[in-house]
């Protein structure tokens, strides 16, 4: 049994070492699938990548955006252009 659970420690340490799981890797991974349809917010992301991962509201309504759905996606582009004017 403590070996199993020091495979365990030992997994979930590497992972969250690689930074898989984080906050910052999830922000990064939702805009970068964004950027598929909307090259302009990936390029907003790239230049302003510390903003995106630290600003609570900002990071928060990332992790919260529903990929599939066509009006949140254009509701995110929108509240994003608006605070980020220079890549609308």
């Amino acid at each position: 049994m403590i070996i199993f659970d020091l495979v365990i420690d030992l997994f979930f340490t590497l992972y969250s070492s690689l930074g898989f799981g984080t906050k910052e890797y999830k922000i990064q991974t939702k805009m970068e699938k964004l950027g598929e349809e909307y090259p302009n917010m990936l390029q907003c992301y790239q230049h302003n990548q510390r903003i995106f991962e630290t600003d609570d509201n900002l990071a928060e309504l990332v992790l919260s955006l529903n990929l599939k759905s066509v009006v949140e996606k254009k509701k995110f582009v929108s509240l994003v252009n608006q605070r980020f004017k220079d890549y609308t």
